[in-house]
């Protein structure tokens, strides 16, 4: 008896983190098109570890994380970084700190230069498309909510104040100044897009989500992708094939691995592997760029920074402030430093305050590239962290951690930030001394970007088109933070939803005006598919399941 046919679905969405949780919701309320969600991970249960913002750390090193390692870094003497990447529903926004810092105007009108259509202008309106901002501006299901008061926000705005830093202004060009930290919360819960966005679509009938999947390669029949293989919980190769595209939504990191595997990039990189070409693209695993901080803590000198015994959303924990400001005169902000309370530190005891110190705009750029053609082996992950030839990097967080120390010795935080927790240069330390700590003390943000990214026709390291269509390839999408060509002034999760918004906006036109590139699909071929996958729906299929 011949093998029945692999199951076929119109599109396939590769990963449930941010973007493809938008991209799987948004082209599964179209009710003639079947949606499947393939997700490495597991869904997460509902719990203090899960809901906590703050206690998202606890998570790094579980099934819920990639638990990757970068390559030592020569820029940090060698050093390894960890590198933490949500590995289940809801992808990194289960296991972050839920910050929502979308950067400003500039950052996207950028993007503007890489291909039409990008610019703050559209990033606003798909802003306000995902958001639910409380006050009736967003229009979306993500709920976005400003830090609660604290006395220790009031003492750092008094601060700022006093050093001449303003109230930052949102939809600012260059956002500079003090403000509110702002999070994916509800009533002081964290909130992962899979919550807002997979919650109300997973009982829709045309939509599957498999968790447990861990994809392998994606299928390409004369350059055109029609499908992917994954394994189920390590179990034998899975076949599912799409008519109409695969949405690749993997992540800065495993969406240009899964490229390379697929014969997706370098021609000479995959030659090396023994990978057969499918598109020379030289561009993919390039541009890898992060944002680098430099983290510290001060205790608290006179009492433990707590706050009130009653809070309503969101908690205590989490107010806060974040700070913008300049490296040099000439420049827009380059520089972010996230101010949080420690966490009911006996007097002198532990973290009274706690800060991070971000270049906003790193030169430095790096490579995802594979260790071998093994699709279960880590990729080798190179941020090339303070690697600028200028040293422009190391310039802005030197300034940086200038600025945090003058705002910590402010007269506003004199109850609230005592001696350093750790070993810290002198507040009148000199350059030499404050690049030393830089360098031995620096990490990551954990928001990769740019590793398959658009760009012109003429762009030799532009993977995608403004359309986000892998170039040689049909019927495949980047639809991720790998897409972004330059990072915006803040955090990624609000620039990567946008692109999964705009993306699913994109496909849904192309296929609606019949401009994919593809053969069209008649609707006799739809309701046949469809009806071939019935008995296979489900609102979402666990880490159980064994196969479609």
């Amino acid at each position: 008896m011949p093998d029945a046919p692999p199951p076929t679905y119109d599109f396939l969405v590769v990963g449930a983190g941010v973007a493809g949780s938008v991209v799987a919701a948004r082209l599964s309320e179209l009710p003639d098109t079947t949606v499947l969600l393939l997700e490495a991970g597991p869904e997460l249960p509902d719990t203090p570890q899960t809901r906590d913002p703050l206690r998202g750390a606890e998570l790094w090193g579980s099934d819920a994380d990639w638990s990757y390692d970068t390559v030592p870094q020569p820029g940090l003497g060698e050093r390894v970084v960890h590198w933490p990447s949500g590995r289940a529903l809801g992808g990194s926004s289960a296991i972050n700190a839920a910050l929502w810092v979308p950067g400003g105007p500039a950052d996207y009108d950028a993007w503007s230069a890489y291909g039409e259509g990008w610019s703050w202008e559209s990033a606003r309106a798909s802003l306000r498309r995902l958001e639910d901002d409380g006050r009736g501006a967003g229009e979306g299901p993500l709920p976005v909510r400003s830090g609660g008061e604290h006395p220790l926000t009031e003492a750092l705005f008094s601060a700022a104040h006093g050093l001449g830093l303003p109230r930052a202004e949102s939809g600012a060009d260059s956002p500079e100044g003090v403000d509110t930290l702002r999070l994916t919360v509800r009533d002081g819960h964290r909130v992962t897009f899979a919550d807002a966005f997979l919650g109300p679509a997973r009982t829709r009938a045309n939509l599957r989500i498999v968790t447990g999947a861990h994809v392998t390669r994606i299928l390409v029949e004369d350059s055109r992708a029609t499908g992917v293989t994954y394994r189920h919980d390590g179990g034998p190769p899975v076949t599912v094939t799409a008519r109409r595209e695969v949405l690749l939504a993997a992540g800065a990191v495993r969406s240009p691995q899964l490229l390379l595997l697929s014969g997706i990039g370098p021609a000479r990189d995959l030659e090396r592997l023994g990978i057969a070409v499918v598109a020379d693209l030289p561009g993919v695993g390039r541009n890898l760029h992060d944002h680098i901080c430099v983290g510290g803590a001060v205790r608290a000198p006179a009492a433990p920074v707590t706050g009130p015994p009653q809070r309503a959303e969101p908690s205590a924990d989490t107010a806060g402030a974040v700070v913008f400001a300049r490296s040099r005169p000439g420049t827009g902000a380059d520089i972010e430093i996230v101010f949080a309370p420690g966490r009911n530190a006996p007097q002198g005891e532990g973290p009274g305050v706690t800060y991070g110190v971000v270049a906003l705009q790193p030169r430095s750029r790096g490579t995802v590239r594979l260790v071998s053609a093994d699709p279960l082996a880590p990729p080798l992950i190179d941020p090339g962290y303070l690697s600028d030839p200028g040293d422009e990097d190391l310039a802005v967080l030197r300034a940086g951690v200038r600025l945090a120390r003058r705002l910590l010795a402010a007269p506003a935080l004199s109850t609230y930030a005592g001696e350093a927790v750790e070993p810290a240069p002198a507040d009148a330390a000199g350059d030499e001394e404050l690049d030393a700590h830089v360098r031995r003390t620096a990490g990551g943000m954990f928001h990769p970007a740019g590793t398959a990214r658009f760009g012109p026709d003429h762009d030799p390291d532009a993977v995608l088109d403004a359309e986000l269509r892998v170039r040689g390839v049909t019927g495949l999408r980047v639809v991720d933070a790998s897409a972004i060509p330059v990072l915006n002034r803040g955090h990624t999760m609000a620039p990567t939803a946008f692109v999964a918004e705009r993306a699913a906006a994109l496909v849904r036109r192309s296929w609606h005006t019949g401009d994919s590139g593809m053969p069209s699909t008649d609707s006799g071929t739809r309701r046949t598919g469809r009806a071939d996958i019935t008995a296979h729906t489900h609102h979402t299929e666990h880490a159980k399941e064994q196969q479609p």
